[in-house]
């Protein structure tokens, strides 16, 4: 009974919203030291990532138009070096000292060594 007589049987078609991407890779939740807001030439607010890893220098990666699209970038990013620590870590014998094996002394316990304390 509302509708009126130009609108009969016609719905208007809804367009299905977008899947948000999920960050799925990052370990630790975001910093505020991370991100750094500034402004494009249009005077729109823009973030830059800043990433820092060790043996590297710090780099900045943007601009983002939000935060949300920055830590994708950065989930993407990890992404991709998460496949380089696994292919490093199996070279990981080839640089590491070796274990010396204590074994059993006279009768006594063997020798416990905690390898975080050396």
């Amino acid at each position: 009974m509302g509708q009126s007589l130009t609108d009969t049987g016609k719905a208007k078609a809804v367009a299905p919203r977008k899947k948000r991407e999920k960050i799925e890779i990052m370990e630790v939740k975001p910093r505020e030291e991370w991100f750094k807001r500034s402004r494009d030439q249009f005077g729109r607010t823009v973030w830059f990532l800043r990433v820092e890893m060790t043996g590297l220098r710090p780099r900045r990666f943007g601009p983002f138009p939000t935060k949300h699209k920055g830590l994708l970038f950065l989930d993407h990013l990890l992404n991709q070096l998460g496949d380089g620590f696994s292919e490093a870590t199996g070279d990981l014998d080839r640089y590491q000292a070796r274990r010396r094996c204590f074994g059993m002394r006279a009768g006594h316990y063997p020798v416990v060594e905690d390898e975080l304390c050396s």
